[in-house]
């Protein structure tokens, strides 16, 4: 951006330079053609005077002479007339061919003129466009981020009603196991899909987000991450439809914004049964897989419990 804006500021500037030259050019020009004027003139009388007198005006002047000295005196006078009027159309001449250099000199100034005014033309063109595009992107990425900070403010009003469900469908002791999970080679998971990782659990626009975003392609089958039991699958607020599985022990994971279910409440799942498919349901900014591990009803980073 800062380098359109650099071209166009440079192409300005050489344009107003050349309309400059072209000034400076039309300036001398008009000068010569007003010596032109002045030279034509005095040759132009110089011209009357001679064919007025037909040659014999020198001729008439020396013989009117009454003595040798104001004979001499008067061709001498004579000479400089003439001499005179071959340097008016010497300098009649050379302005002439001054008009022509000059004419030529602001013509190609001029020529010079209109090529700078269509670079610079362009370069404003260009980075108007550059600025068209730049303004898209913004409205683009402020679109992207009104959605982002929705979807997370949904799934945060969610949590309580995940949070309660599980309580009651685990019951008391999931508190007390919720420690003992294991490390992640315990955990025995699979991967509900597979597909590149976008937003990460975490704080996202002032809100937890709860979860690992996948983004598998719309009508992708998710997969049980491990067996359990259906403890949900149904329409929950931002997450759309969702599932969420227990598996025992305190542990459960929840699919969230499925295009479809595959699967209904208090149903038994092995690991890898297809439980539904890859959406865009709830606050969802395009389809993917909102995937969650929970312990105790507490949400934690699922990376550490899938598979390297």
């Amino acid at each position: 951006m800062h380098t359109q804006l650099a071209a166009t500021d440079a192409a300005n500037q050489a344009l107003q330079a050349a309309q400059v030259a072209v000034q400076r050019e039309q300036d001398k020009l008009d000068a010569t053609r007003q010596q032109v004027s002045q030279y034509r003139s005095v040759a132009v009388d110089s011209a009357i005077d001679a064919y007025t007198h037909a040659g014999g005006h020198a001729v008439l002047d020396i013989i009117g002479a009454k003595n040798l000295s104001e004979f001499s005196q008067r061709e001498m006078y004579i000479s400089t007339l003439m001499s005179n009027d071959r340097d008016a159309l010497d300098s009649l001449r050379g302005a002439l061919q001054d008009e022509s250099v000059e004419q030529a000199r602001l013509a190609k100034a001029r020529d010079l003129t209109k090529q700078r005014r269509k670079d610079a033309g362009d370069k404003l063109r260009a980075l108007a466009q550059q600025l068209k595009i730049q303004a898209a992107l913004h409205g683009a990425l402020d679109a992207r981020i009104a959605d982002d900070a929705a979807e997370a403010e949904a799934a945060a009003d969610s949590e309580g009603n995940v949070q309660a469900l599980l309580a009651k469908a685990q019951g008391p002791a999931a508190a007390t196991t919720a420690a003992v999970a294991g490390p992640t080679s315990a955990a025995g998971l699979i991967w509900p899909c597979h597909g590149p990782l976008t937003s990460p659990f975490g704080m996202r626009w002032g809100r937890m987000h709860q979860g690992q975003d996948i983004a598998c392609g719309y009508g992708t089958a998710i997969h049980a991450a491990k067996a359990g039991s259906v403890v949900f699958a149904g329409v929950m607020s931002g997450y759309g439809n969702v599932v969420i599985v227990d598996h025992g022990a305190g542990f459960s994971t929840l699919y969230a914004h499925q295009s479809r279910m595959a699967v209904h409440q208090g149903q038994h799942v092995n690991q890898g049964d297809v439980i539904g498919y890859v959406g865009s349901t709830g606050h969802s900014t395009g389809p993917h897989l909102h995937f969650e591990t929970r312990f105790g009803g507490q949400a934690r980073n699922p990376i550490p419990y899938l598979p390297k």
